[in-house]
C-alpha cells in the first residue's frame, strides 16, 4: 500500500507541475494575442483602396442544422474589415433551416462575395469533408480558410489570420479558441473543457514541440499546400479532419503557425449526455491519432489522481491534504487565467463546476481506452488506425 501511495503522490506532483507550466504557457501566449477587434483603420488602405499585404481569402463555412446563435456567428464572418474575401456557405440540402439563414445573409449583403451552396448527399464517411469538397469547387482565391459554424469572430479576424502567411514557407495558419456563452450545464462542462484544459494544452504543445496539427476553429491553408496533400479527398476517411489537414500539410514540408487571434466558440445549450458523447468521441479519435501523447495526458488529471490518493490512504489526513492542495492550486490558477487572460463571455460563473468537470474528464479519458466505437451526427462509426473511420453496419 505504501508503494501505491508513493506512486499516486508522484503522479499528483507531476500534475501539479503541469498546472503551473500550462498556466505560464497560456499567460505568455495571451500577452501577444488579440481578442478585442481594433477599429477599421487597422487595415492601412491606399487611396485607391488597394492593399498589397493582405491576400484575397476564400472562407468555407460547412453548416448542418441551425440554432439561435447561427445567424450572428455567420454574420461575424461576413462583416470583416478586409479588402477582398469570399464566403461560401455549404449546406447539404435546402430543407435544412441553415440554408434559409445563409440565403438571408447573401441577400442582406449584396456588396459582399457571398454564396450559399447546396452540396448534396455525403460522398464519404466524413460528411463535413464531403461538404467542403463541394464548396471548394466554387472557391476563387488562393488562401482557403475553413471555420466551424459555431465560431464567432471580430472584424479584424481575416486580417489577423492573413498575417501568418507573411513567410512563404507557412502552409497553414490555425487559431485557438475559447468557449463562450454556455447556456446549460452540459455546455458549461464543454466550456470548461476548452478553457481550462484544451486551450492550455495547445499552448504547452506549441512551446514544447511546435504545431503539427490544425484546430477546427480556423484552418487557413495555401491552395498549393492543400493541392499538394491531395485536397479534401485526402481527408474523406478521417474523423479528425482538422488534425489530419494540419498534420498532412506539416508532413508535406510546410510550416504551420498558431495565430495569436483567439476566436469564440459559442456553446449554446448542450445536454450533459451530448457533452459526454462528444468528449468520448474526441478522446478515442485523439488516441488513434496520437496514442503516446494521449496516454501521457493522464498525468494532467490531477484532481482524479488526488481523489484516488485519498481513497487509497483510507481518507487519512494526508489524503485530504493532497486533495485540498490540488483543488486550491488547480482552481486558483484556472480562475486567474479565465479572469485575467481568457475572459470568455459567460464562462467565469461556471468555474465552481471545474472539479466535477475534471473528474468527468478523467473518466472519459479512461473510457476512451475501452473501445473504438463512436457516435457522430446520428451515425455509428468504428475508429481505425490513425483516426480513419468506417461506418458501422446495423
Amino acid at each position: 500500500m505504501h508503494v501505491v501511495l508513493a506512486i499516486l503522490l508522484l503522479l499528483w506532483l507531476s500534475s501539479a507541475a503541469y498546472y503551473i507550466i500550462s498556466a505560464w504557457c497560456l499567460r505568455s501566449f495571451y500577452k501577444n494575442s488579440f481578442i478585442t477587434p481594433p477599429s477599421p483603420s487597422y487595415l492601412k488602405m491606399g487611396t485607391g483602396g488597394g492593399v498589397t499585404s493582405y491576400p484575397p481569402i476564400t472562407v468555407l463555412k460547412p453548416i448542418k442544422g441551425a440554432d439561435d446563435a447561427l445567424y450572428e456567428n455567420l454574420k461575424s464572418f461576413v462583416e470583416q474589415d478586409y479588402p477582398r474575401f469570399q464566403v461560401i456557405f455549404g449546406i447539404s440540402e435546402r430543407s435544412d433551416p441553415a440554408y434559409e439563414i445563409a440565403e438571408r445573409l447573401v441577400s442582406e449583403y449584396p456588396e459582399r462575395e457571398l454564396l450559399a451552396v447546396e452540396t448534396g448527399p455525403a460522398l464519404s464517411p466524413n460528411r463535413k469533408v464531403s461538404n467542403l469538397a463541394a464548396m471548394y469547387a466554387f472557391s476563387r482565391y488562393d488562401i482557403i480558410l475553413i471555420a466551424d459554424a459555431d465560431m464567432r469572430v471580430g472584424r479584424d479576424y481575416l486580417a489577423r489570420v492573413s498575417e501568418g502567411f507573411s513567410e512563404p514557407s507557412v502552409g497553414l495558419v490555425t487559431c485557438p479558441y475559447r468557449g463562450c456563452y454556455p447556456g446549460s450545464v452540459g455546455a458549461a462542462f464543454e466550456t470548461l473543457s476548452i478553457n481550462a484544459d484544451f486551450l492550455p494544452s495547445v499552448t504547452v504543445a506549441e512551446r514544447l514541440e511546435g504545431i503539427s496539427f490544425a484546430l477546427g476553429a480556423t484552418m487557413a491553408a495555401r491552395r498549393e499546400a492543400l493541392e499538394k496533400i491531395g485536397s479534401f479527398e485526402a481527408l474523406k476517411d478521417f474523423l479528425a479532419d482538422d488534425y489530419q489537414l494540419g498534420n498532412k500539410i506539416y508532413r508535406a514540408g510546410y510550416k504551420l503557425k498558431l495565430s495569436r487571434c483567439v476566436v469564440d466558440s459559442v456553446q449554446g445549450r448542450e445536454s450533459f449526455a451530448e457533452y459526454f458523447a462528444h468528449q468520448l468521441r474526441w478522446g478515442r479519435t485523439y488516441r488513434a491519432c496520437r496514442p503516446v501523447s494521449y496516454f501521457f495526458a493522464g498525468l494532467t488529471k490531477g484532481t482524479a489522481i488526488a481523489a484516488l490518493f485519498l481513497l487509497a490512504s483510507g481518507f487519512s489526513p494526508a489524503g485530504w491534504a493532497v486533495l485540498g492542495a490540488d483543488l486550491t492550486l488547480r482552481n486558483s490558477l484556472a480562475v486567474w487565467l479565465e479572469s485575467k487572460h481568457i475572459k470568455a463571455p459567460g464562462a467565469l460563473r461556471y468555474y465552481w463546476l471545474l472539479p466535477f468537470r475534471d473528474i468527468a474528464g478523467a473518466l472519459t479519458w479512461a473510457l476512451s481506452f475501452t473501445g473504438s466505437s463512436v457516435r457522430w451526427k446520428g451515425e455509428s462509426f468504428e475508429i481505425k488506425r490513425e483516426g480513419r473511420i468506417v461506418r458501422k453496419q446495423i
